[in-house]
């Protein structure tokens, strides 16, 4: 069974907190400074978005 995770769309951290609690579908990660609706993913994808991440980060 694969367990489902709430994690950051844009980085895939699940370092994730709610910005109001009064809005359950809007957070904000704490690695990226995303603020919007999180995503339910495994641990597969989870890896998957944050190896593209790091990719993404040493373009810059």
């Amino acid at each position: 069974m694969n367990m489902k995770l709430k994690i950051c769309p844009r980085c895939g951290s699940s370092d994730i907190e709610w910005t109001l609690p009064q809005n359950w579908s809007m957070c904000s990660c704490n690695d990226c400074s995303f603020t919007g609706p999180v995503i339910e993913a495994d641990k597969q994808t989870q890896k998957k978005l944050q190896k593209k991440w790091a990719k993404k980060k040493h373009k810059k």
